[in-house]
């Protein structure tokens, strides 16, 4: 035997390489491989003392556990994404169609008005009280929601509840979110679409008028630095030239009148970075006006909510505001010396009355809108009617047809106290005066001298069922806001979209 010591053998046998039979990314190929080679080092023979490698497979595999935790914390991470957007498309669209539900049911509300009058019982009814299903959507709204009718008024306990569920109508339960649906008509707004076959004279004297009032003038003063800024008789041939067919430019005189064609229409837009040529067609939208040369933001905020692209040919005056109404009035204006020549009642004598008349029609029509006042009126006081002799009793709307507005109006023009009255319930008015409404003296206004040809304010007013209307829908869902807008055409059964926009 040997005095020499040996060492026993030890055979190890080499993990097999793991190969991976999909294509891997950057990151997995290199966990990959620092494993596999963790794995070998591991499985290779205990080197001999004098090779100093301690520790190195204790290094290796604290080096593959780290950089499997980055893949798995990454790994978290894109999932935690994943179900985050999942969530937020999952609630935007949940929020998309409690809107798409609002805007049917409005639609549906809303046809089923003319279903009503066309009814043997109803429809005579409802054309006798003008009664108008848009100004109660939001209540006919609520069953749809709760299964439930429930009339109340603002801080009192209801005045009527009455579940639905005992008939089977369960709303749409209890699921979080919430929808709503506004309704707005566009009769009571100046068609600015009327010029597209032509001159319309009286179209044209109701944009004159809508423009005047002294108060406006800072709109149209081309001394501004506002580039942009022009003339209303250049402001309102620029709107003519933009929808008319020919490529002439419209000329409108102080007198409201068309004073004759002359120049390229284009040559507003030739200077400039941004070079453009009129239309020649209809507004598709109102944001359009903003392409017309002289109309800007400020134009807009004064006079957008006066005018409208859709085929309103005569103003509704239960749906006008004291902009509207006032060239309405000055339209029909019958003053010596005047007659065709008048731009928006240009002599003050004839605008400043005609202008609180407006403002005082406006009040009146805003108090009879609101049912607060009518309940507070025909219970609390004991009154029977909103103006007694003149309008009916019990009257819910402001005006059931043309010879109730022409009363009203004659009824504000005799009684300074009763023009008063209703001037303090006109929003136009709280935002011309001010604190000033509170001071005037209507009695000094001269209301009385002014006189109308009925003619002309019977041929441009109208009272009404309202056909177009603008729906605002808005959907809500676990804070996801969705709304569409519409503009649907009643003319035709079931209703005509003429205008869509989801945002």
């Amino acid at each position: 035997m040997s005095a020499q010591s040996t060492q026993p053998e030890t055979t190890v046998t080499s993990a097999p390489r793991v190969r991976s039979t999909r294509a891997l990314s950057g990151l997995e190929r290199g966990a990959a491989r620092a494993g596999l080679w963790a794995l070998e080092a591991v499985s290779r023979p205990v080197a001999p003392r004098n090779q100093h490698r301690k520790g190195i497979a204790l290094l290796m595999v604290i080096g593959y556990i780290a950089v499997m935790s980055a893949m798995v914390i990454s790994s978290f991470y894109n999932s935690q994404v994943s179900f985050s957007i999942s969530s937020n498309v999952r609630d935007d669209l949940k929020a998309y169609y409690k809107a798409r539900s609002a805007m049917n049911l409005g639609r549906l509300i809303i046809a089923y008005q003319y279903e009503l009058e066309n009814d043997e019982f109803f429809g005579p009814r409802l054309r006798k009280s003008n009664f108008q299903m848009y100004q109660i959507v939001d209540m006919l709204m609520e069953p749809f929601k709760t299964g439930a009718v429930m009339v109340d008024v603002p801080g009192e306990s209801a005045i009527a509840h009455y579940d639905l569920s005992g008939a089977g109508a369960t709303g749409l339960g209890n699921e979080s979110g919430d929808f709503t649906v506004r309704v707005v008509p566009e009769e009571g707004r100046i068609n600015i679409n009327r010029f597209q076959t032509g001159l319309d004279q009286v179209a044209l004297f109701d944009l004159c008028m809508l423009v005047a009032p002294p108060q406006y003038d800072d709109l149209f003063n081309t001394s501004s630095k506002d580039a942009n800024r022009d003339e209303r008789t250049e402001v309102i041939g620029a709107l003519v030239d933009w929808v008319d067919g020919d490529s002439d430019r419209t000329r409108i005189n102080t007198a409201c009148m068309l004073e004759g064609t002359s120049g390229d229409e284009d040559g507003r837009y030739n200077a400039g970075d941004r070079k453009y040529q009129t239309k020649n067609a209809k507004f598709t939208t109102l944001d359009e006006l903003y392409l017309v040369h002289g109309i800007g933001d400020d134009f807009m905020e004064t006079f957008a909510d006066s005018l409208t692209v859709y085929p309103v040919d005569r103003i509704n005056v239960n749906l006008a505001t004291a902009r509207v109404m006032y060239a309405v009035l000055c339209n029909a204006v019958n003053a010596e010396d005047f007659e065709n020549q008048v731009w928006a009642c240009s002599d003050p004598r004839i605008s400043t009355p005609v202008l609180f008349l407006a403002m005082a029609l406006e009040g009146y029509q805003q108090f009879v809108l609101n049912p607060i006042n009518l309940l507070n009126l025909y219970t609390v006081q004991g009154e029977l009617s909103v103006i007694p002799g003149v309008t009916p009793n019990g009257s819910v709307v402001p005006f059931r047809n043309q010879r109730e507005f022409r009363g009203v109006l004659q009824a504000l023009q005799s009684d300074p106290l009763l023009l008063q009255r209703f001037l303090a319930f006109s929003s136009t008015a709280f935002l011309m005066l001010g604190e000033e409404l509170l001071t005037v003296d209507p009695s000094l206004l001269g209301t009385g001298i002014i006189q109308f040809d009925d003619s002309k304010l019977y041929s441009s007013i109208t009272t009404a069922s309202p056909k177009i209307f603008r729906f605002m829908a808005a959907g809500e869902y676990n804070g996801t806001r969705k709304t569409l807008t519409a503009v649907v055409d009643f003319n035709t059964t079931g209703g005509q979209f003429l205008y869509w926009r989801e945002y």
